[in-house]
């Protein structure tokens, strides 16, 4: 969620944005967690409106950025460090095979 808040800070997660979530829809009358990507609409304090990429409903969602799974096809953690806002992770680590 701090990661979040510093690409937003950044302008780096804004409008423009992709994210994976879990959401709630409904089919055939009963309520199904789904994993969806979603378009941000708009960003705010601590949550963003977003709708589902290739649903022609324009149902918007409000998902808080804890719930978030990737940006842009990332870990909100790993994005802030190529970014240089947060610690390194283990990706950056690389094995010595000398």
């Amino acid at each position: 969620m701090e990661a979040i808040k510093k690409l937003r800070d950044k302008n780096i997660f804004n409008d423009q944005s992709i994210v994976e979530s879990m959401i709630e829809k409904n089919w055939m009358g009963s309520p199904v967690i789904k994993r969806s990507l979603l378009r941000v609409r708009k960003v705010r304090e601590d949550d963003c409106v977003c709708e589902e990429l290739g649903e022609a409903d324009g149902k918007a969602y409000k998902i808080k950025y804890i719930n978030i799974l990737t940006v842009d096809g990332q870990e909100p953690n790993e994005l802030a460090a190529v970014y240089g806002l947060g610690p390194k992770t283990a990706r950056f680590k690389r094995k010595n095979t000398e």
